[in-house]
């Protein structure tokens, strides 16, 4: 008998950490630290976040810790012990020497501060905590999410006085198994002053063997640069690598590839470029494979014979869109973030917004400037709203479109921000002229407004001047935004729109039904100058439903006895309504049997009566035979609830009579 006896080895799970203090005036180099991930917190604002660019996240966001049935809140300081720095950051790209950070303060003190999180599996990773302490003591906890290795905890950070040097947490570790996270926390347990409090300044992760991704930007051209077509564009880059070498650099428009460069500097020339709109960016290697691109850079290469200017001011408290706008306005966020009021009467011109990047739009109501309208739809007026839209987060923003021929126009555009910088460009579909770029517009710690003036025309008819709005830099990571509210469009041709056609096909004016009734409302509708969107229908005042395509119809079902008016309301691709004739019906009881009454005979007429019922109709027939029969109309009616008298002439034959009802 043989026995095979096989040996398995697979790496235990660890966690052990360790503390030591940062020198006073020492700068950390987050690049080197972090190859892995790092983050910065506190560069500008308590919500400020600074990370590595090159990777994707690893490091958690902080999540501000509560003491027990307490509270706490998180401050932004700028006088650390020691600094900070970066070469390959976002959205800040590089920093030399920062001694920002954030503080928490707790109600009560005891149990306030911050938790991080990164992932975990059978990867041997080092997590290093940049903290420090203001009056207290602080304790620093690491678990992992399977409790596969003991929990480490320290409080070896002490500061009595005030602030004093900061220390760094070196978490080793891994887990047993993939999929889990080292949780990481840092509280106050102790403090010395009333205002004692704890801070966290930054974080990086990293592993043994771990290569440091090359870092790459693009330096010439700028963002928004124009060029002149044909035109001649030198790119050039700058790229490094912390721990190695850069083995080359690769030049994009887009996904097409332009070329490359294997030494510094790193340039291409891209040649006889037609006009148009351009993305590039660069791709740095390394000696060790690794790679990372660049952040796109938009640029514009224009031809002649368009103009196209624009300038930025400070707008209005007060702005009267109906007296701006002659050719057209457009209001967002009356009521909600899809709220979209223009000019009614004319052909629409300024579109509605096009979100650019994925974080949600919403409306806001503390706007600096007050807009009011009376010529508009779907709401006709408006006074004094504040309102707009805005949306979260870098790269995040709004696009607009408006026609463009050879007249010239005015396009006012009415704009903000909160804890950010503006990206606003506008440019021609024809590229006849060069595009208008301004990032100006700014504010790290609160709001900004503008509103931007663009004069006009494109070299040939049938184009559009495009317009994009979008947040450059966030300095608050949690809110920093850009905002739309309002644009007014003058000049060119005033197209005014003519309203839809609609009218009623079923039933018919006057129509009598017996009840209960069931039917369908039928209409009609067109319209001469754009199309017809939706057909309302209504019962008096209360809507049967609406329709949107032809043919246009509502369902109605078990009407009572009773008189009943019907309209139509057709609305067309641009807002305007129109209202149809309106059908009344009357809907009664099985009509009852009809009774010949006083049948005479009066000179040459034979005359005879019955009661009729209001609404029914009636139908009264003779034939001069019964054998064979030939039914022929001598009157029709409809009931009004009264005695009628109907009269023939004589023949000299016998007559036979009948009255139907219905």
């Amino acid at each position: 008998m043989i026995f095979f006896l096989t040996h398995c080895t697979t790496r235990a799970a660890t966690l052990t950490g360790s503390f030591a203090s940062i020198s006073t005036g020492s700068v950390v180099d987050l690049t080197s630290e972090g190859p892995l991930d790092w983050v910065h917190w506190g560069l500008y604002t308590e919500t400020s976040l600074d990370r590595k660019a090159t990777v994707s996240p690893l490091i958690s966001d902080f999540t501000r810790i509560d003491a027990s049935n307490g509270y706490s809140y998180v401050y932004q300081f700028a006088d650390n012990y020691n600094g900070y720095g970066w070469s390959d950051g976002i959205p800040t790209q590089s920093v030399t020497n920062t001694t920002t950070g954030v503080w928490a303060y707790g109600v009560p003190t005891i149990g306030s501060g911050f938790q991080i999180t990164a992932p975990a599996d059978t990867t041997l990773r080092t997590l290093k905590v940049y903290v420090g302490a203001f009056g207290a003591k602080g304790t620093f906890e690491a678990s992992l999410s399977d409790n596969s290795a003991p929990a480490y905890s320290s409080s070896s950070l002490v500061n009595m006085m005030g602030n004093g040097p900061s220390g760094v947490f070196s978490i080793n570790y891994a887990a047993q198994s993939a999929g889990q996270t080292l949780t990481s926390k840092w509280t106050l347990s102790q403090g010395f002053r009333a205002d004692a409090n704890v801070t966290l300044q930054a974080a990086a992760l990293t592993a043994v063997g771990a290569n440091n991704p090359p870092f790459v930007s693009i330096t010439d051209p700028t963002e928004n640069t124009t060029f002149s077509a044909p035109a001649g564009i030198t790119i050039n880059a700058d790229a490094f690598d912390p721990d190695g070498t850069i083995s080359e650099v690769e030049f994009f428009e887009g996904t097409n590839r332009l070329g490359q460069a294997t030494s510094s500097p790193y340039g291409f020339t891209w040649n006889n470029v037609a006009p148009g709109y351009y993305v590039l960016t660069a791709k740095a290697t390394d000696d060790g494979g690794a790679s990372s691109s660049s952040s796109p850079v938009e640029i514009f290469v224009n031809a002649t014979g368009g103009v196209l200017s624009g300038m930025v001011a400070l707008p209005p408290q007060a702005v009267d869109l109906t007296a701006e706008g002659t050719a057209d306005w457009a209001h967002w966020g009356l009521l909600s973030s899809n709220g979209f009021d223009h000019k009614a009467g004319v052909l629409q011109q300024i579109s509605n917004f096009t979100r650019i990047g994925t974080n949600d739009v919403q409306q806001f109501a503390d706007n600096f400037s007050a807009y009011g309208w009376s010529d508009g739809t779907p709401t006709a007026n408006a006074n004094n709203t504040k309102t707009g839209v805005y949306i979260h987060g870098q790269t995040n923003g709004f696009k607009l479109t408006v026609p463009a021929d050879t007249s010239q126009r005015t396009l006012n555009i009415y704009i903000g921000l909160y804890g950010a910088q503006g990206d606003f460009r506008a440019y021609l579909s024809d590229f006849s002229a060069p595009a208008y770029a301004d990032t100006s517009l700014s504010n790290i710690f609160g709001n900004a407004y503008a509103v931007y003036t663009l004069d006009y025309s494109s070299a040939s008819a049938g184009q559009t001047l495009i317009v994009e709005y979008t947040a450059k830099a966030v300095f608050d990571a949690d809110f920093g935004n850009v905002t739309l509210q309002a644009a007014t469009l003058a000049g060119g041709s005033v197209v005014t729109n003519s309203p839809p056609a609609v009218a009623i096909t079923n039933p018919t004016n006057n129509t009598v039904l017996v009840a209960p009734a069931t039917f369908t409302v039928q209409a009609t509708a067109s319209d001469d100058d754009g199309s017809v969107t939706q057909v309302e229908f209504f019962n008096g005042g209360s809507s049967l439903g609406m329709d949107t395509s032809n043919p246009y119809g509502a369902s109605v079902s078990n009407l009572v006895a009773g008189s009943y008016t019907f309209s139509a309301v057709a609305t067309d691709n641009l807002g305007a309504t129109t209202t149809s004739s309106v059908v009344n019906i009357s809907v009664i009881n099985s009509a009852t049997a009809v009774t010949l009454l006083n049948p005479t005979v009066s000179g040459s007429s034979f005359n005879f009566s019955f009661a009729t019922q209001s609404g029914v109709s009636y139908g009264v027939q003779f034939t001069d035979s019964l054998s064979p029969i030939n039914w022929q109309t001598l009157t029709n009616f409809t009931g009004k609830g009264t005695t009628m008298s109907v009269s023939d002439t004589l023949t000299g034959v016998q007559r036979f009579y009948r009255v139907g009802a219905q």
